[in-house]
């Protein structure tokens, strides 16, 4: 489920908003797999979270050329121990399964999704709201 729906929840006073947001968890054995979770925010702030979120994928973006370098980064020394310890380095930064490379591509891959739940989430809520507010206003 990557779409989203406006949904009010009325539960505590106020309508919220609901969307999905896509998460990653460790699964059976050593894999990883994608989950998903609900989420309600409150209309007004939707907007602030979606600005929160593109922030986070900013810094998410700027680090992961931190470990694009880590990534080329020649070994200290020639001897064995220093290849080794390359090696590992390079495999711990990368992009396998498990790598932050990866890891960081997930992330980047979920808030991406996440923002866009929540912005159609919040466009579905706002001309469901505009739409009940035309159906009040009196006929001329």
């Amino acid at each position: 489920m990557r779409g989203a729906r406006a949904m009010l929840d009325a539960g505590g006073g106020g309508g919220k908003l609901g969307f999905v947001a896509d998460t990653v968890a460790k699964g059976p054995g050593a894999d990883y797999v994608s989950t998903q979770t609900k989420f309600y925010v409150e209309p007004d702030e939707a907007q602030r979270l979606i600005d929160g979120l593109k922030l986070a994928l900013e810094k998410l973006i700027g680090i992961r050329d931190v470990s694009d370098e880590i990534m080329a980064s020649g070994s200290p020394g020639k001897d064995v121990y220093s290849g080794f310890a390359t090696m590992a380095i390079r495999q711990t930064a990368g992009t396998d399964p498990g790598g932050y490379g990866w890891a960081n591509s997930k992330a980047q891959e979920a808030l991406e999704n996440t923002i866009e739940n929540i912005q159609k989430a919040l466009d579905e809520y706002k001309a469901t709201d505009s739409a009940a507010a035309d159906a009040l206003k009196p006929k001329d």
